[in-house]
């Protein structure tokens, strides 16, 4: 009899306890609808708001994590449910939380609705993407928009009516879906408006490595990075040099390139090439680019460059910049004391914000209103990503509150 009475009260537990998440999974949905999501630089299937993460497991399951709680919630309000994934036993998963396909991005949540670019059918998935949308809950997909000739998405933003993407192309694919050339590199951008579905397509930039490494849209236009080799530099160039160990070729032969794309009228505009530079970052539409020289940043509007007054002295820019509002952060590395030291500026002057160990260090992935998300290592060796607000990093204090843990992922 009590065994009985025991049985019935753990699964009032685990009845409450489902109830809640998905009390907590419709509230956030609710809640947070309205706000724009940011890209990881690194995962295409990450994206970043204020008050929440959404991304996809490697099983394709979408996960929301709410900042504040740093509660990790599967995007799933149905009772029971499993949460399998696509996979080739089970080809059409119920879960409203699953998605499939080469070279997608993640799902985001923009004015009510959920977004997905991937291909998730079994036509042309080498050679074409599609735009879904759906009820916020993940339910009633529908392909509203076409991408042909893209292979991989590398970011995606969510601007007024439109969707704004980045591209890369590493193989040239024939109509049956087989590679006859293995390395034809190419990258491009994509618009697609939400109000009628039409499709924009940027010009597509060639060469070796032709990535894309950043976009940003304002007052309808997209501006957008790129790095990507000279038309002199040969794929038998690049595997000698790597053989060789030949020093500086990155230095002396990449090309960063800074774009413009009206979409109102399709012109794209090349604003800017960079040479002999060590690495460029696009902030607000405006490329930050460290070289031997310094650190300088290039205006969009005015088309002026300005050096940056960061006195580095004998030691490294350590990871990239990041910004908030009219401040600018950066760390620096000294490898005598292996000390990393964070500074923010604002109006030309920097100041300290505090100083560890490298190995105690983290790096900015994302700023998003009050929400500083960051990658560090835990206490156990773990790589994670983590949130600070921003007024614990102007104050100096590292309170890492822990999100996910991709170690164990």
């Amino acid at each position: 009899m009590k065994k009985k009475y025991l049985f019935i009260i753990i699964l009032c537990i685990f009845a409450v306890c489902s109830m809640i998440v998905l009390f907590m999974l419709r509230q956030s949905r609710h809640g947070f609808s309205g706000e724009n999501y940011i890209y990881d630089s690194t995962d295409s299937q990450c994206n970043y708001s204020e008050h929440t993460v959404l991304y996809l497991d490697a099983s394709g399951i979408l996960h929301l994590i709410e900042t504040s709680s740093g509660k990790d919630i599967v995007y799933c309000d149905r009772p029971n449910c499993t949460h399998e994934g696509f996979s080739n036993h089970n080809e059409k998963p119920s879960c409203p939380a699953a998605f499939s396909g080469l070279g997608r991005s993640g799902p985001v949540l923009y004015n009510g609705r959920l977004y997905f670019i991937g291909n998730m059918s079994n036509e042309d998935v080498f050679l074409t993407q599609y735009l879904y949308e759906m009820d916020s809950d993940g339910e009633n997909r529908k392909k509203t928009a076409t991408l042909e000739g893209v292979q991989n998405i590398r970011y995606v933003l969510y601007r007024e009516q439109y969707v704004i993407g980045a591209y890369c192309n590493r193989s040239e694919i024939n109509d049956e879906g087989q590679i006859i050339n293995d390395n034809k590199p190419e990258a491009g951008i994509f618009v697609i408006d939400l109000d009628n579905d039409k499709v924009y397509m940027g010009d597509k930039v060639t060469g070796e490595q032709a990535n894309i490494t950043g976009i940003y849209y304002e007052e309808g236009a997209v501006y957008y990075s790129i790095i990507h080799f000279g038309d002199d530099v040969t794929e038998l160039m690049l595997e000698q040099a790597a053989e060789d160990n030949v020093p500086l070729f990155d230095y002396d032969n990449m090309l960063y390139e800074i774009y413009r794309y009206d979409i109102a009228n399709g012109n794209t505009t090349r604003l800017k090439t960079f040479d002999h530079i060590n690495s460029l970052q696009l902030l607000e539409g405006n490329a930050y680019y460290v070289s031997q020289e310094g650190c300088f940043v290039f205006d969009k509007k005015s088309g002026k460059t300005k050096e940056l007054p960061i006195d580095k002295g004998d030691k490294t820019l350590w990871g990239g910049f990041a910004k908030h509002e009219d401040a600018l952060y950066y760390t620096l590395f000294d490898s005598g004391s292996n000390e990393v030291t964070y500074y923010r500026m604002e109006n030309g002057k920097s100041d300290e914000l505090m100083k560890m160990l490298s190995e105690d260090s983290f790096g900015i992935v994302n700023i998003c209103g009050q929400s500083v998300y960051i990658n560090y290592t835990d206490d156990k060796g773990r790589v994670c990503l983590g949130v600070l607000s921003i007024d614990e990093l102007n104050q100096g204090k590292f309170k890492a509150r822990k999100l996910r843990c991709y170690d164990e992922e």
